[in-house]
């Protein structure tokens, strides 16, 4: 089994023999964990078999298109089958999902345009996006569509810095990353060059004739569109900068207009460019804004653009080392459908691509919110999960430069103890806000055997390794453990090694 990392930490005491874990020992934290765990905490599973069984297949689908493994959605795709399931989550708006929208409810300023958000503390609309989002990740039937906006979220990242971003990026995530999650990919970042968020965060605002900012034509290629190594050139950035000029926001003091998205013809450059060999040529001031159209149809048409953007949704849906031809086979979607997101999913999911598919490492938003699913929390307030995520690296709408959280377990393996916190908090409880149904959970069920089974099977997909089947089993004894005792268990369930992957 490949280690990513074994170190336990110093203070960890050594592994018992027996069954004896108490619960003091249990909230002393990361020391027990580890103890408890042993040296596979970190443990990279081992990869699929090429013939994986059918109903593996179904469990893997799961875990990938959801935040986690429940017991319903376990049902669903048992019932539907493997191209039923993905179409259902695919087709996202036909999925009822009324008890989340009208918990929307709750946070009125995610209906605010940006004037009306004046009125309004920046902090409370940061607060309330950011609240809505834990919602809707732990809460939703609509999982994979929630998956899908955390993956352009980072594509087209912005972080949430300053009274003014704060409004524009809660804005930002209404109406140009949820709309077109599974929409289609031109759509997307035509809505985002347009974004006053992104206009503001990477200082096109501020771009003119006489002085081009080069942040957001440089981004938009390398980082949006056709990747570091897609083929453009430092000219290529100074001309697509050029054919930015102009493209703004209205300030404060515009009424209605206000944090709009302004096309102000006096600062355009009205000089021809050229851009990856594209002639665009001088155009009056008034009509200037085309320049920035015909750049975005350069890069949507560039084959660079398809192999960039296929290569980072593979590695997103099925692992960190994608075999090149499922890659070409996404990106000949991507062509074939001028930039149709759900056909890029398609032919990334078949069937024999997730069979191959290595285990992918959850990052602490993922890890959260399967932990959150895992236990059938009741959420009042988020207010302890957000705390939490700063303390593990990954508060939402927080990562400070363009390129957004990184999809590699190197980066996040080694922040492994507020992982562990947080699935004993969640149990303990400790998390204001956030009440689990243990007695639900368990209900009926008497012994410990039964109870470790019932972990297994419902949050699991029945994929926990004997060895950790079996030492949560071993904590739960003696039989009939207290409702503690219960929670607990499956506070180190999620802390099992396998919990760390999906």
């Amino acid at each position: 089994m490949t280690m990513l990392d074994t170190t336990v930490p110093e203070n960890a005491a050594e592994r018992p023999e027996t069954p004896g874990w108490s619960r003091r020992d249990l909230l002393a934290g990361a020391g027990f964990l580890a103890a408890f765990w042993g040296a596979q905490a970190h443990a990279v599973p081992p990869p699929a078999p090429a013939d994986i069984d059918p109903s593996s297949l179904l469990n893997k689908l799961v875990r990938r298109l959801t935040f986690g493994v429940t017991q319903s959605e376990l049902n669903l795709v048992r019932t539907m089958g493997y191209d039923a399931y993905l179409e259902y989550h695919l087709d996202w708006q036909s999925i009822d999902d009324s008890a989340v929208l009208a918990q929307m409810g709750n946070y009125p300023t995610l209906t605010l345009t940006y004037q009306q958000m004046l009125g309004v503390t920046g902090g409370t609309v940061q607060n309330e996006c950011i609240e809505a989002a834990i919602i809707r990740a732990a809460l939703s039937k609509r999982q994979f569509f929630e998956r899908m906006v955390e993956f352009w979220t980072d594509h087209v990242n912005i972080e949430m810095n300053g009274d003014r971003l704060r409004r524009f990026k809660a804005i930002d995530d209404r109406d140009v990353i949820r709309p077109n999650a599974l929409g289609n990919f031109r759509d997307l970042i035509t809505a985002s060059a347009h974004s006053p968020a992104m206009l503001d965060y990477l200082d096109n605002n501020l771009s003119t004739a006489g002085n081009p900012n080069e942040n957001y034509a440089r981004e938009l290629m390398e980082l949006h569109t056709l990747g570091v190594d897609g083929g453009y050139t430092q000219n290529d950035v100074i001309e697509v900068a050029r054919c930015f000029t102009g493209w703004q926001f209205w300030n404060d003091a515009q009424g209605a207009l206000s944090g709009t998205f302004r096309y102000n013809s006096a600062v355009h450059d009205t000089g021809q460019k050229v851009v990856l060999g594209n002639v665009i040529p001088a155009r009056s001031a008034a009509a200037g804004v085309q320049d920035g159209a015909d750049v975005l149809n350069i890069l949507f048409n560039h084959p660079s653009t398809a192999a960039y953007v296929s290569k980072k949704l593979c590695r997103w849906l099925l692992g960190y080392d994608v075999p090149q031809g499922v890659v070409d086979s996404v990106a000949a979607a991507y062509t074939s459908t001028s930039g149709d997101i759900k056909s890029m999913i398609r032919a990334a999911l078949q069937p024999n691509n997730l069979a191959m598919a290595s285990p992918k490492y959850k990052r602490p938003w993922h890890h959260f919110v399967s932990c959150m699913r895992v236990a059938n929390t009741t959420i009042t307030t988020t207010s302890g999960m957000r705390s939490r995520l700063i303390s593990a690296g990954m508060p939402r709408f927080g990562w400070p430069t363009p390129d957004g959280y990184p999809d590699n377990p190197d980066y996040w393996v080694g922040l492994i103890i507020p992982r562990w916190n947080f699935g004993a908090d969640l149990t303990n409880p400790g998390i204001t806000g956030f009440t689990l149904d243990t007695a639900g959970y368990f209900s009926a069920l008497t012994t410990a055997d039964q109870m470790a089974d019932k972990i297994n099977s419902a949050s699991f997909g029945d994929e926990l390794t004997a060895p950790e089947r079996d030492r949560i089993r071993d904590y739960l004894l003696p039989n009939t453990p207290t409702l503690t005792r219960q929670r607990e268990a499956l506070g180190l369930a999620m802390a099992a090694p396998s919990f760390q992957w999906y």
